[in-house]
């Protein structure tokens, strides 16, 4: 038998009442006397006892009722109507508990089972065990109490009135008077509270879905938009490498016409420097160096010609000017350096 129990523990926890444990924990959270909710929500009580005035609201002393509420009234019996226990339980009897007290009242209780009110409520707990706080009357001798006391039949919430009790301090409310009515208004009091904050969370969620949605088609149209920039930069970028090459393209041109430039245009430009005395005998051109030979009246004006066109870097004579007989001639021999030309298109 301990093997087959052992198969339903679970880090310590019997996974048999799991269930029962859950339900126990959100009764004590929303109706266990000693909530926060409850002591928040549930219905004031006042109190007469020993000819003075109480206030409470969930078990907890007030100095004043909260607005929008009218406190109930309850009547604190004697204490020699009371039979007072003080229990210990296991907290594994938290889930029966109910049951468990009410095992204990038809055990312990002088009157008849008919005849037996009770009210308890948990006064302390430690990690082992609870402590309980139990009252035991006799219906008959309240509503005896009741006649001879004059206790008034309605409360200001027109309903009965509760009867207390205290037991080892602690003051409980016996089963069967009016604390139904006070059980009942803060039900449905829960119940609305409850109601309200799932509707303030459902508008949340919804408000937080059609954020999401909004975000989501924002973010949806800027996907568009990027893939048609990329679409429309990748044309560009194309472009760009095209021109690029022609770029390069021309600058090579250029280049090639810097270093080898046309030989028709620097005869040209002889022709137009020379004077009708002087021509030119003999021409070659390797790049961007020619090598003249001609004849002229005075070949030192013409070396000084060609020396001053910018578009000649140097002018050099590596023969001298010799005269040509008795013709009144000067044969001269000229190295000219033909400067680089920046043409159109050219960044270097």
């Amino acid at each position: 038998m301990a093997v087959q129990s052992n198969q339903w523990m679970l880090f310590g926890i019997d996974m048999r009442h799991i269930v029962q444990q859950w339900l126990s924990a959100w009764r004590e959270l929303l109706l266990s006397p000693r909530s926060p909710i409850r002591q928040q929500l549930d219905e004031p009580v006042l109190l007469y006892r020993d000819g003075r005035t109480e206030l409470f609201q969930g078990g907890k002393p007030l100095s004043a009722a909260p607005q929008n509420l009218t406190p109930c009234t309850a009547h604190l019996l004697p204490d020699d109507l009371v039979l007072a226990r003080s229990l210990s339980l296991p907290i594994a009897a938290e889930p029966e508990l109910p049951a468990v007290l009410a095992m204990e009242v038809a055990a312990a209780s002088p009157f008849k089972a008919e005849d037996s009110v009770y009210g308890w409520c948990e006064t302390d707990r430690d990690a082992q065990s609870i402590q309980v706080s139990m009252a035991i009357a006799s219906r008959s001798s309240i509503e005896r109490w009741k006649r001879e006391t004059e206790v008034a039949a309605k409360d200001q919430n027109d309903g009965e009135p509760e009867i207390w009790a205290e037991a080892n301090g602690a003051l409980v409310a016996l089963s069967g008077f009016g604390e139904a009515q006070r059980e009942v208004a803060y039900r449905r009091r829960l119940l609305r509270s409850g109601l309200l904050l799932g509707g303030v969370l459902v508008l949340v969620l919804v408000s937080a879905a059609v954020f999401a949605v909004q975000q989501r088609s924002a973010l949806e149209r800027f996907e568009r938009l990027q893939s048609k920039v990329q679409a429309e930069s990748q044309s560009v970028s194309a472009m760009r490498a095209t021109l690029v090459d022609a770029n390069e393209t021309v600058r090579a041109a250029n280049a090639f016409v810097a270093d080898y430039p046309n030989p028709h245009i620097e005869i040209a430009r002889l022709t137009e420097l020379l004077e009708d005395e002087a021509y030119i005998m003999h021409f070659s051109m390797r790049g961007r160096e020619l090598r003249v030979r001609g004849r002229a009246k005075d070949a030192a004006v013409v070396m000084q010609t060609l020396a001053q066109t910018p578009a000649f870097v140097s002018v050099t004579a590596p023969q001298a000017i010799t005269a040509v007989g008795n013709t009144g001639l000067e044969q001269f021999h000229l190295d000219i350096e033909v400067g680089s030309v920046k043409l159109a298109g050219d960044e270097s």
